[in-house]
């Protein structure tokens, strides 16, 4: 045996780098979380398909409660798109003020109402498509690539 090889068995089993971080545990965490941000980020696909105007039926709304909602997600968009312009103008202006403890929770708040923005508005491209189960493409491809999905 080496002088190496030597060492290397007496050292060997007092240096266990894998049982010093917690590798067990650290890899059943990251198995849990991915886990679970799989469950949060990938949504359940529908058990039956409904039509638009069978969903009306079963929910019995008139063609005049869909104009209400209707013009409820519009204003309801309205208002959170002038909320996001003014948290818009905030931050820039933190930004011109060198403040960038503000600055960057301001443009988090500002992307979190941005979400409610794409929200309501996507509630209102269904209801003017009466297409229940519309994805983010076809939103997408409806607004800003004008193209129409065949199917």
């Amino acid at each position: 045996m080496s002088f190496f090889g030597g060492i290397k068995k007496i050292i060997k089993p007092l240096v266990d780098v894998p049982k010093w971080i917690g590798y067990r545990q650290l890899a059943k965490t990251n198995r849990e979380f991915f886990s679970f941000a799989k469950k949060f980020f990938v949504p359940e696909q529908a058990t039956t398909e409904e039509s638009f105007e069978a969903a009306l039926l079963r929910l019995k709304v008139t063609e005049a409660d869909l104009v209400q909602r209707l013009k409820e997600f519009r204003r309801l968009m309205w208002i959170w798109i002038t909320l996001l312009l003014i948290c818009v103008a905030y931050s820039i202006h933190l930004l011109s003020e060198h403040a960038l403890r503000g600055f960057f929770p301001c443009i988090g708040l500002s992307l979190v109402i941005l979400t409610q923005v794409f929200r309501y508005h996507f509630w209102v491209f269904q209801i003017k498509h009466r297409r229940l189960g519309c994805t983010f493409r076809d939103w997408f491809n409806a607004y800003f690539l004008n193209r129409k999905k065949t199917s």
